[in-house]
């Protein structure tokens, strides 16, 4: 299960010492990172041709030593000996399987030579060079835990033609709404909480849903009616509303499929990183939570010097639980673990990841007590 970002320290030592022609290249060791992955560090003292050897640059490259191809972001950050980021490159690249042709990704022009010999900038430690490499890679739908579905064509447009319909309800404010044709029988079956909202129509037609927007409940529709999961960009500009109306309707599948989407696209950086550790625990994503915070224990020094968090660093009960969770080495069983055992055995799949540990727990221990 790959949701975990990877750290990876890197050491060349003697830096001042290794060959400075242009294309002579140092290796590092290979790696292996939490996920099982081997990477290994390329690095050119006097840069990877002539023409960036004579303009006094190092190059530094990320290689894949996997059989696989993988699809990863990666940052390669020079720090300085008190642990401060002096420079760091970034990208997205599909690295390709060991050997082959683009098997290794980077930048020619990573930081000047001189720069790192100057004794002012303390990057060199007891002579060596130490760069810190962070790895997400992508992880694949297939990886988390997703409903079935059927006939999910068919009942899309039936939606969409209004044919047969028997009530409507209208959402929006004065200025932008819009009404939808339904069928009570599919609403009362697949979604008892929203079928509320037609017995209070029935009372008075001229009620309107106010609270959400009508792009997000056509898509809330939507997947009433076919039990699929908004497309990737969907979730990705309506992610929240998304969840918010799941929790909203007790539409449990819609929120584990939306949570799933967004932690496939990484959706976390250092600058919105806080509000979606607060956004997951208040709406009870744990998964998204899980991600989160293990993208928080790679850059909290980052996160929290960044006036992004101050609502963070507001919250002293999420902080402490944050460094709780982050001491512990081992979590036990992650988030996908946890629902795809539940799952499983047609157990709820909601909640916490405190309320899934202990629903598991308590199966397991009544399945013992049985035998």
């Amino acid at each position: 299960m790959l949701i975990k970002p990877a750290l990876l320290h890197f050491k060349f030592d003697g830096f001042a010492n290794l060959p400075t022609e242009a294309g002579s290249r140092v290796e590092s060791d290979v790696l292996t990172d939490c996920n099982g992955h081997k990477w290994q560090l390329t690095l050119y003292p006097g840069a990877i041709n002539e023409y960036f050897n004579k303009h006094g640059w190092v190059s530094l490259y990320l290689t894949s030593k996997n059989k696989e191809s993988l699809d990863a972001a990666y940052g390669m950050a020079l720090k300085d000996e008190n642990g401060a980021v002096y420079t760091n490159a970034n990208d997205d690249f599909k690295f390709q399987p060991a050997g082959v042709r683009l098997d290794k990704w980077g930048d020619p022009q990573y930081i000047m030579r001189a720069t790192i010999l100057d004794p002012n900038n303390n990057i060199l430690i007891d002579g060596a060079l130490c760069i810190d490499v962070t790895i997400q890679v992508k992880p694949k739908l297939k990886d988390f835990y997703v409903y079935d579905h059927r006939l999910a064509d068919k009942m899309k447009n039936l939606l969409v033609s209004g044919e047969r319909s028997d009530a409507t309800i209208k959402v929006g404010d004065e200025t932008f709404n819009e009404t939808f044709k339904v069928h009570s029988c599919i609403i009362h079956n697949n979604a008892p909480i929203l079928a509320n909202l037609l017995d209070k129509i029935d009372q008075n037609p001229d009620t309107v849903v106010q609270d959400i927007f009508p792009d997000v409940f056509r898509l809330i529709l939507e997947f009433v009616y076919t039990g699929c999961c908004p497309d990737k960009d969907e979730v990705l500009e309506f992610g929240k509303e998304l969840i918010d109306a799941a929790n909203k309707y007790e539409l449990v599948k819609l929120k584990v499929d939306v949570e799933n989407v967004l932690v496939c696209e990484r959706v976390m950086t250092i600058e919105n990183v806080s509000d979606w550790i607060l956004f997951a625990d208040a709406q009870s994503c744990p998964l998204l939570k899980e991600y989160a915070i293990s993208h928080f224990r790679l850059h909290s020094r980052e996160i929290l010097n960044s006036e992004h968090s101050k609502r963070l660093r507001e919250s002293g009960e999420m902080l402490s639980e944050i460094i709780m969770l982050i001491s512990d080495e081992d979590g036990g069983m992650t988030v996908t673990e946890l629902r795809k055992a539940l799952g499983k055995r047609h157990l709820d799949v909601d909640g916490s990841k405190e309320t899934l540990a202990a629903r598991w727990k308590s199966y397991a221990k009544k399945r013992k007590t049985n035998k």
